[in-house]
């Protein structure tokens, strides 16, 4: 009876090392690659905080700060998101206050683009434009990867005397984030 002891203990080690062995590959077996499961189709709000870092005319440098609110789901073996921003921007040579539609998660890389009505305010010398200057108008964002991309902007002058005769201003950054 002695005997028989040791060899059951040394038999339940040798299976619970065997055990511990394989259940690692258990693991691996048992997931799934991501296109033989389902798609999650189902849209799921959040509220974000919106930030972005951007270099051009005519702000020369600026830093975005807001919060954007949207939906995020799957298609097609994408993430898909569509949301809304509101972004306050100042900068070294003028301020902007946007609200933008955004949509993003086209690909495997993060592009996207963003369509915002934007008030623009210059001051203190800036690029392409009058000091102290009041402009309305619109802007097209691209980011073909991860939020870093250029910005267009059209922009129709509101407060200049009527004898300024270039009222449009063409607007162009580029930068990383909103």
């Amino acid at each position: 009876m002695l005997n028989s002891t040791p060899r059951l203990t040394k038999a339940r080690a040798a299976a619970c090392l065997a055990a511990l062995l394989l259940m690692p590959l258990s693991g691996v077996w048992a997931q799934q690659c991501r296109g033989c499961a389902g798609e999650d189709t189902t849209h799921r709000m959040h509220v974000l905080p919106g930030a972005g870092l951007r270099f051009g005319a005519p702000q020369k440098a600026s830093v975005a700060l807001g919060v954007v609110v949207g939906e995020d789901w799957q298609a097609n073996g994408h993430d898909h998101s569509r949301n809304v921003g509101l972004l306050i921007e100042p900068g070294l040579s003028a301020g902007r206050a946007s609200v933008a539609y955004i949509s993003h998660g086209f690909g495997s890389f993060g592009s996207g683009v963003a369509i915002a009505a934007s008030a623009l305010r210059t001051w203190d010398d800036p690029w392409w434009s009058r000091e102290n200057t009041t402009y309305v108008g619109g802007e097209l964002t691209v980011w073909p990867i991860v939020f870093i991309g250029p910005r267009i902007g059209l922009f129709r002058a509101v407060n200049s005397p009527a004898s300024l005769t270039k009222r449009w201003m063409v607007t162009l950054d580029f930068g990383f984030g909103l």
